[in-house]
């Protein structure tokens, strides 16, 4: 990776500072339906879109190794984060209100939420370690164009989907991103 600058190599150091920018973009207006709106579609890994962007944010892009280095995030979302969603899914319509399936789909959906939160941790650390990231060259283009080539999906996705999530996240990241709790 090349040399980036010392706002990048701050927030690539600082612990859980690509959890704070989830939780911070997540949480703004319109970025979490289109993210769940790309995973659906898409089968985009929302972690991975977060971590674009803050890799976007941050004068980083992915490289052309990324899909070797983001193999063990991979792995470890497909053992863990994707069953417990899919159990917490499968519990909705059965989860009625102050009945233990609630008590228990609530449980599986922190689980899930643990579970990305060592997910985004470990894509900061490739990030930290320069392993599948490259410094952001003019030619790679705006969040679309990034998110579009790492999905490698055609225009009509990008439209559809990629361009209001760009968007959401590009104004989202404007936004202060939140201290850790306790501080």
């Amino acid at each position: 990776m090349t040399a980036h600058s010392t706002q990048s190599d701050t927030a690539l150091a600082a612990p859980g500072a690509l959890w704070r920018f989830a939780c911070t973009c997540y949480g703004a207006p319109g970025v979490a339906g289109a993210c769940l709106a790309a995973q659906e579609s898409l089968d985009a890994d929302v972690c991975e879109l977060l971590w674009l962007a803050w890799l976007y944010r941050l004068g980083l892009t992915a490289a052309d190794d990324a899909p070797r280095a983001l193999a063990p995030v991979r792995a470890l979302q497909a053992r863990h984060t994707r069953p417990l969603r899919a159990r917490r899914r499968a519990l909705k319509p059965l989860a009625r209100p102050g009945s233990p399936l609630e008590a228990w789909r609530e449980y599986l959906k922190r689980a899930e939420l643990e579970a990305e939160h060592a997910t985004l941790d470990a894509l900061q650390a490739l990030a930290r370690r320069g392993d599948g990231v490259r410094a952001r060259r003019a030619e790679d283009g705006d969040l679309v164009a990034i998110f579009q080539h790492h999905l490698e999906t055609p225009a009509t996705s990008a439209e559809s989907f990629l361009m209001p999530l760009a968007r959401a996240l590009e104004h989202a990241a404007t936004r202060p991103v939140l201290p850790p709790r306790g501080e």
